[in-house]
């Protein structure tokens, strides 16, 4: 089968690449908008392709394609979908577009926080008048930017926000939610879950909230539980991430977001000895059943020590827990190629002394 993978430089593309290469069964393309020029190092591929989606699409004739990034797989649901495993535009929409999400709180213990559009900064004085509130884009595939943390009665924000307003940007705020990040992944076929894990955020860049630097396996039926009901209203066919925000003291999930595509945490599905490539290919086949059952080990951790969580550890002042990196079921992707840790090392040392 010839397989065509979006975004060659994210590093869950590259994890998806590493898996296929290794397999040795596919023939493996990737693409990328603007360079490879790093992730060629690293060789996994027959071939990289820079341009359009769609240039690479007639380039390739792949008789698979995999999309990474939210912009690759909004085109695919318009123009590949007898190419992919996607979710019906319906349900896409709903995953894309947050204030769409609310719907999810007709099912049992979704807890979505009260969200709402706005499209002026009086809005938004209005409304972080008595409450805390996170500012984000309503569409990812459209903009895409760190969650901006509004603090009650301050504007501290209201610069970069006005700037994104300016620009045409839709803006989202929601009601700010206290709580551990947990995330629920998996692939899914009409609404049944093919294989899956969970797991709960140690560190994140940016440290008020962003994509996971290290994290840990878990296991929570109750999560489950919910996941599981989203995934079913949903119909949902794919890769997809649930996050949440869990309220230990109270034992309550808040449903934050979904995201309809493969994840920035994927190695430490590769830490777990799940291969989420080779299940997307088999489910798309029919070669793969639903499963419900856990299939993992709990408690294994995995850091992305030069993507960020260096940096974070620099700037909390907690480098003394660089030791974690070597302690039993831990797992890091340094040594992978030493080119493209040489690089990501200089740029880590670079934010690291930047104002």
């Amino acid at each position: 089968m010839r397989i065509l993978i979006t975004d060659a430089n994210y590093k869950n593309s590259i994890a998806i690449q590493r898996e296929l290469y290794k397999e040795k069964v596919h023939e493996v393309f990737a693409t990328d908008k603007e360079t490879a020029f790093f992730t060629k190092r690293l060789g996994y591929c027959k071939d990289y392709i820079i341009g359009d989606l769609e240039e690479s699409v007639k380039q390739i004739k792949p008789d698979f394609i995999i999309p990474v990034g939210s912009e690759a797989v909004k085109i695919c649901s318009e123009k590949y979908r007898e190419f992919c495993l996607i979710p019906t535009k319906e349900s896409l929409e709903i995953a894309l577009n947050k204030d769409k999400m609310v719907v999810l709180n007709s099912l049992r213990e979704v807890n979505y926080p009260e969200c709402r559009l706005f499209s002026n900064l009086e809005e938004l004085r209005l409304y972080s008048r008595d409450k805390n509130c996170v500012v984000k884009s309503s569409n990812e595939s459209l903009a895409k930017f760190d969650p901006l943390y509004v603090k009650l009665g301050s504007e501290s924000e209201f610069e970069r926000i006005e700037k994104y307003l300016s620009g045409g940007v839709k803006l989202l705020m929601q009601e700010k939610v206290s709580g551990v990040g947990r995330g629920f992944f998996c692939i899914a076929k009409e609404g049944r879950i093919i294989n899956y894990y969970m797991h709960q955020r140690i560190r994140e860049i940016p440290i008020t909230g962003g994509s996971s630097t290290a994290a840990k396996s878990i296991f929570c039926e109750k999560m489950f539980n919910i996941s599981k009901q989203i995934i079913e209203y949903l119909k949902w066919s794919g890769p997809l991430m649930i996050e949440y925000k869990y309220d230990e003291p109270n034992q309550k999930y808040h449903l934050i977001e979904l995201n309809p595509k493969f994840w920035g945490s994927l190695d430490l599905s590769y830490a777990l000895g799940l291969h989420f490539g080779k299940t997307l290919i088999d489910t798309y086949s029919n070669k793969a059943e639903e499963q419900t059952e856990k299939r993992y080990e709990v408690g294994k951790k995995f850091f992305w020590v030069l993507d960020g969580d260096l940096l974070v550890l620099f700037k909390t002042g907690k480098l003394y827990k660089i030791k974690e990196y070597f302690y039993k079921d831990s797992y890091t992707n340094l040594f992978e190629n030493f080119f493209v840790d040489s690089m990501k090392l200089l740029w880590t040392i670079k934010k690291m002394f930047a104002k």
